[in-house]
């Protein structure tokens, strides 16, 4: 099987694609590549961010962006944050979205709380994954957000547990 300068390998018309019955060149290039990590993006963030918005904003340092390497890749979005509210009662809620603050599939928003009387200043390490087909090979830029619920502060605690927001493209 020959290789691109790249070292990746594809088919050519001398190699053996009568062994697969109905199977084009075409189709043969892209067999080894459907499923492959083609690139890992990641955005950390060490500050303590709060926000008393009953509005998703965003969390800053925490935006990562991608050029996808083929139009038909699907991006896998991983966020990781320790989140605590800091009222009695009242919820955190994370998101992780796209430029023009559309949710991502999957990670719409995840909610930590209680309508009950409790504790303050209850943390919870928080994961968040999404999944997004862009359709381009353009720069496409992801970020993770958060609100509360009715004005009391909420917090991601990055200056305890670093936050990270991973961006990785994988051949569809």
């Amino acid at each position: 099987m020959a290789t691109t300068a790249a070292g990746t390998p594809y088919v050519e018309s001398s190699d053996l694609v009568a062994n697969y019955p109905g199977v084009s060149l075409a189709l043969a290039n892209h067999i080894d590549t459907i499923g492959k990590v083609l690139q890992v993006v990641r955005a950390t963030d060490s500050t303590l961010r709060s926000t008393t918005s009953t509005s998703f904003v965003d969390i800053t340092g925490m935006t990562v962006t991608i050029t996808p390497e083929i139009s038909t890749s699907a991006v896998m979005l991983i966020a990781v944050v320790q989140a605590r509210r800091a009222a009695t009662n009242g919820f955190i809620y994370l998101q992780i979205s796209d430029s023009s603050n559309g949710a991502i599939s999957g990670a719409e928003g995840a909610a930590m709380g209680s309508t009950a009387t409790g504790a303050a200043n209850q943390n919870a390490l928080q994961t968040l994954i999404g999944y997004a087909t862009p359709g381009t090979t353009s720069a496409t830029t992801y970020k993770l957000r958060f609100k509360g619920l009715s004005g009391e502060t909420v917090e991601v605690v990055n200056d305890a547990v670093t936050g990270q927001l991973f961006a990785i493209e994988v051949a569809a």
